[in-house]
């Protein structure tokens, strides 16, 4: 078994409080208890809160999006169509759901920290979306529209708005279903996928 260093351990401390009480409810003394060491080593490693905040979010949502655009250019390689709007839409949200469903990517846990930043508002995440990964963002609703002509780019954004928080909502509440369903976790995946997808594509197929 590896063992963490202390940097992985401070992340994993503060991702573990603000998944449980949120964000206004962490301070570095409790995340240096919980991590099992000192605030100057908080201190050394992230400067302060906010920079430590910025760093937990931005560990899981720089794989998301680097393989969503993975998925995104592999579509669209050596094709001058618009790509297939159903293969767009899994590109986008299939990762996200495999994600929720992989502890060494944050799991639920971080599903919970998603979840408290929207219904919080915070600024770190409204930051992290609107200036880190607004560019793969517009990429893929530029895809949607090219796939979708007929469709004004203003019903696009909203739409596309709205699949977004669908795809949160959906992340958040992993497990929780399929536990009430009495299905196993996989088959709620797929199931959850899949039905994610039809309900994307049809709300863009006017």
């Amino acid at each position: 078994m590896s063992v963490l260093s202390t940097k992985e351990r401070i992340l994993n401390s503060t991702e573990k409080i603000i998944s449980e009480k949120g964000f206004t409810g962490i301070s570095l003394r409790t995340i240096s208890a919980i991590a099992k060491t000192n605030l100057a080593a908080v201190n050394y490693h992230f400067g302060n809160k906010e920079n430590l905040i910025e760093m937990v979010l931005e560990r899981r949502l720089d794989n998301l999006f680097e393989l969503r655009v993975k998925l995104l250019d592999e579509l669209e390689a050596g094709s001058e169509n618009p790509c297939n709007l159903k293969q767009v839409l899994q590109a986008f949200i299939t990762p996200a759901l495999t994600m929720s469903n992989d502890n060494h990517q944050g799991g639920k846990q971080f599903m919970e920290v998603l979840a408290r930043a929207y219904a919080e508002k915070s600024d770190f995440l409204h930051d992290l979306l609107s200036k880190r990964y607004a560019d793969v963002i517009k990429r893929f609703a530029n895809a949607i529209q090219r796939s979708r002509p007929n469709l004004n780019k203003r019903v696009v954004f909203w739409r596309f708005h709205f699949i977004m928080g669908s795809l949160i909502y959906v992340m958040a509440d992993f497990g929780a279903s399929s536990r009430s369903n009495e299905l196993s976790d996989s088959e709620y995946f797929n199931i959850c996928c899949n039905e994610l997808v039809d309900f994307a594509y049809n709300s863009l197929s006017e």
